[in-house]
């Protein structure tokens, strides 16, 4: 990667409309923008702040992260902006991380999206459809512990850990990885009345000058939001009503349950007891026949119900465009927004008034002007469109952040393509500059106006080694790199 310029021979902005400070806590996103008043204070925004469950010593550099931003704001955060409730973007609250140092700071605003709305009764149902997710993947997660499919049980507990540590099931070695992404939450809402944003609006940011807040997801269609099975009388049920895949996961763990009956996949008439059949019952479990067995085949199905839980989850990010006046410069947040989120955004038509005349501005004329965008999902393969995405972006002045860490992803993880190396590449293409967490920018061209500087202040990065039985550092990492636009 191409080292940066030294500051004497970079172009100094005379005065910079917003710095974004990238923290570099490892694979979680935390973005703190700074916008400078005309009395001279910043006005002070972040968006998340966590990182992912694995992670070595969480408690330290989130620790570290929470302290940086106190001093930065003086102890003062203007607005705060959750984008979903997973723990990557959330464990920064957790008791067990850094939750003392930001119950010491004034927050003056909190926003969420309106799927996080206690009195929305569609938000209400989406919520409580969800722990019954997470109920039904823990116990498939147990039941293949317990049969010693450790590697199917490992891969459910790393989709739960998009949760928290109490949603996985898992205790940390280091005993600081926390509780779970609704207790960070609730801890937030305590602390400060949330204001819920609808999508499809639009609204200024508070007591800063020349910038203009769109608010372009999650999407308000369920169908945009999740995979859905089919509805009653939609599917082939075998005459009876198709049950979805949460339904079917309780009806086998419990046979008093009245759905196990619907859950069976054939009439009583055809049923046969191995038990009153000992020759069928000794070859079954014959050493040479165990290639034949499918008992445990149904718990791969918890695998997909963990996926769906996640991808549901990554679907509600709330997603905004702030646009710069007067050049509509956009900095783009998408959260872990995935496709069906991305979609939705063409849906909408903003109308706004600027000098006495109106015009009206769509998902398209955003994309066009964005200049800083915040990758979704860590560079994932489902959080950044391509055609209705990325290549829209047009504007010569891009930016952009993948907040990963390429270790963890791939050695503790075990998400080999995060972040997707297409994805970076055509970033790299695309862009005049390209942050990752863990390594150096890339600068590829230079922008008149803008700067960057990676912090001084650094923390070691460390993981357990080969025989995982110790944390070793693997690297000295910068806090934070400053971006001035």
């Amino acid at each position: 990667m191409n080292d940066p310029l030294p500051a004497s021979r970079r172009v100094q902005p005379a005065k910079h409309r917003v710095r974004i400070r990238m923290y570099h806590q490892g694979l979680g996103d935390c973005l703190l923008l700074s916008f400078p008043r005309p009395e001279g204070s910043d006005f002070h925004m972040l968006v998340d702040c966590g990182v992912v469950l694995g992670t070595g010593e969480p408690g330290k550099v989130m620790r570290q992260v929470a302290e940086d931003i106190k001093a930065a704001t003086g102890g003062k955060l203007d607005l705060l902006v959750i984008t979903h409730e997973h723990w990557d973007h959330l464990s920064g609250f957790d008791p067990n991380q850094a939750q003392d140092v930001f119950d010491s700071l004034e927050v003056n605003a909190l926003w969420l999206a309106w799927t996080e709305d206690e009195q929305n009764p569609t938000a209400k149902r989406l919520r409580e459809e969800r722990e019954q997710k997470k109920e039904a993947a823990r116990k498939a997660k147990e039941a293949a512990a317990k049969l010693g499919l450790t590697e199917r049980a490992g891969r459910m507990a790393e989709l739960l850990g998009f949760f928290g540590a109490q949603a996985a099931g898992v205790t940390s070695d280091e005993g600081d990885e926390g509780g779970g992404t609704a207790g960070a939450l609730a801890f937030l809402k305590k602390k400060c009345q949330p204001n819920i944003l609808e999508t499809g609006s639009h609204l200024p940011l508070p007591g800063v000058e020349g910038v203009r807040v769109y608010v372009m997801g999650p999407p308000v269609e369920e169908a945009d939001l999740k995979k859905t099975n089919p509805l009653k009388g939609e599917g082939f049920g075998l005459g009876l009503a198709p049950l979805s895949l949460t339904e079917s996961f309780f009806a086998a763990f419990d046979p008093t349950n009245p759905k196990a009956e619907e859950a069976q996949p054939f009439p009583r008439s055809v049923r046969c007891s191995l038990r009153k059949t000992a020759p069928a019952l000794r070859c079954y479990y014959a050493d040479e026949q165990a290639w034949r067995r499918i008992d445990d085949a149904w718990l791969a199905t918890g695998e997909r119900l963990a996926l769906q839980l996640d991808n549901a989850t990554n679907n509600t990010s709330l997603v905004l465009a702030l646009e710069l006046e007067p050049s509509r410069d956009v900095l783009l947040l998408v959260g872990d927004a995935q496709a069906g989120n991305w979609r939705s955004w063409e849906n909408w038509k903003w109308r706004v008034r600027e000098q006495g005349t109106a015009r009206t501005v769509t998902a398209a004329d955003l994309l066009r002007q964005t200049i800083f965008y915040k990758v979704g999902h860590h560079g994932s393969h489902n959080a950044t469109l391509k055609d209705k995405g990325l290549e829209l972006m047009t504007s010569d002045r891009l930016a952009a952040f993948i907040p990963v860490d390429t270790r963890v992803a791939h050695e503790v993880k075990r998400w080999m393509h995060m972040p997707l190396p297409a994805i970076r590449e055509r970033l790299e293409e695309k862009c005049a500059i390209v942050f990752q967490s863990d390594e150096k920018p890339k600068e590829i061209r230079s922008v008149p106006g803008t700067r960057f500087e990676r912090a001084k202040q650094t923390f070691p990065v460390r993981m357990k080694n080969a025989s995982k039985k110790a944390m070793e550092t693997v690297r000295n990492q910068s806090l934070y790199t400053d971006y001035f636009v």
